[in-house]
């Protein structure tokens, strides 16, 4: 019963700037594994703070954040900095270099049916595309 393990809880978070401004009060959360989770609210009532806090990037909270052990979280920022130097396709690339490495071998291993080779040969080069096929999958 998987998805109904909690893999991560809040407790009693709360969050204020420097201005004195509090942004969070004594925030309780649970998230199911497999949990679809949306945070709607006005401008200004914290959802990017919150999210920053479930993400480890903000650790200037009161309370307490708390994952399963085995599972972590990534984050995608609104407004990421990016190298202007690079085109959108090099930056998208750059962010999914293991699958763009593994497409290429797959690609490499894919134009190695057309040489000749032994029965053995073959039979290698099969399971290496059954294994990448498996890995892009």
């Amino acid at each position: 019963m998987a998805d109904e393990k909690i893999i991560f809880s809040m407790v009693g978070v709360g969050k204020t700037f420097t201005n004195q401004k509090k942004v969070l009060n004594n925030i309780y959360l649970s998230f199911f594994y497999g949990a679809k989770i949306g945070i709607i609210g006005l401008n200004g009532s914290g959802k990017s703070t919150l999210m920053k806090i479930i993400a480890g990037i903000d650790k200037n909270y009161q309370g307490e954040v708390v994952f399963s052990p085995g599972y972590t979280v990534g984050y995608l920022e609104q407004e990421p900095q990016l190298d202007d130097t690079k085109t959108v396709r090099e930056v998208v690339e750059e962010g999914c270099a293991a699958t763009v490495a593994l497409l290429k071998e797959y690609e490499e291993v894919n134009a190695k049916f057309m040489e000749p080779m032994s029965d053995e040969e073959m039979a290698r080069l099969i399971d290496r595309q059954g294994e990448l096929t498996e890995q892009i999958d």
